[in-house]
C-alpha cells in the first residue's frame, strides 16, 4: 500500500494550473454579487483543496516524522485558537462565525487546517530562497504575518470571524508572528526536496485573491 501511494504523481505544472484556475474562479465568484454567498460557503472546501495540492506536491518526501509534525502543528493551531476565543489571549477578543464549519469550544475544527496549510506553504517557499535553515523560520513567519494582514479584512467581510475592537488589535499580529515562528521551528528537522513552486503558487494565489476582494469591498 505504501509503495502504491508513493507512486502517485501529479506534475507541478498541472498542480499550478489547477491552483490558478480555482482561485481565478474564486475571484470571479466573489466579485459577482449573486454568487458571493455561494463562494463564501465553499471556504472550507478551498482550504482542503489547497492543502491537498501541497500534499500532492511533496508526497514522495513524506514519512511518519513529517506526518507527526503536521499533526502537531494542527493541534497547536487549533489549541491556541481555542484559548484565544475563550480568553482573549494572545490575539485579542474575537469570535468565529459559521463559515469555517463545525465548532468545538467555539472554535472551528478547520482552523487547524488553515494553520497547517500556511506553515507548509510558507516553509517551502522560504526554503526555496534561503539556504540557512535557521533563518527559514524567521522569513516564513514574516510571510505568514503578511498573509494575515491581507486575510483580516476578507475574514471580517465574509463572517469567518469578528473582532470586539473596531480595528484588529496590534497584539494579534505580534502573537501571529511568534506562534508561526514556533511552528516553523518544528519544521527545521524535516527534509523536503520538492513542492517549492507549487507552494509559491498556492501562497501567492491566496494573497492576490484577498487583495482583489478587499479592494473591491473598499472601492464599492
Amino acid at each position: 500500500m505504501k509503495k502504491l501511494l508513493k507512486n502517485i504523481t501529479v506534475s507541478n505544472a498541472k498542480l499550478i494550473r489547477t491552483v490558478i484556475s480555482v482561485y481565478f474562479i474564486g475571484v470571479l465568484g466573489f466579485l459577482i454579487p449573486y454568487t458571493r454567498d455561494f463562494f463564501v460557503d465553499l471556504t472550507v472546501l478551498n482550504l482542503l483543496f489547497s492543502l491537498v495540492v501541497l500534499f500532492l506536491a511533496v508526497w514522495k518526501d513524506l514519512n511518519w516524522w513529517h506526518i507527526s509534525i503536521f499533526i502537531l502543528v494542527y493541534v497547536l493551531g487549533y489549541g491556541i485558537e481555542v484559548v484565544g476565543v475563550n480568553t482573549g489571549w494572545p490575539f485579542g477578543d474575537y469570535a468565529y462565525g459559521d463559515v469555517l464549519g463545525i465548532k468545538i469550544l467555539e472554535t472551528p475544527l478547520f482552523i487547524g487546517i488553515n494553520w497547517l496549510l500556511l506553515v507548509l506553504a510558507t516553509n517551502l517557499l522560504a526554503r526555496q530562497r534561503i539556504e540557512n535553515k535557521w533563518l527559514v523560520p524567521v522569513a516564513a513567519a514574516t510571510m505568514m504575518l503578511i498573509f494575515d494582514i491581507a486575510l483580516e479584512p476578507f475574514a471580517i467581510y465574509t463572517g469567518m470571524w469578528t473582532w470586539e475592537a473596531i480595528i484588529v488589535p496590534f497584539n494579534n499580529y505580534v502573537a501571529w508572528w511568534i506562534i508561526a515562528f514556533v511552528m516553523h521551528m518544528l519544521f527545521v528537522p524535516l527534509k523536503f526536496t520538492r513542492g517549492y513552486t507549487v507552494a509559491a503558487a498556492v501562497f501567492l494565489a491566496q494573497i492576490v485573491f484577498f487583495i482583489i476582494v478587499n479592494l473591491k469591498n473598499y472601492l464599492i
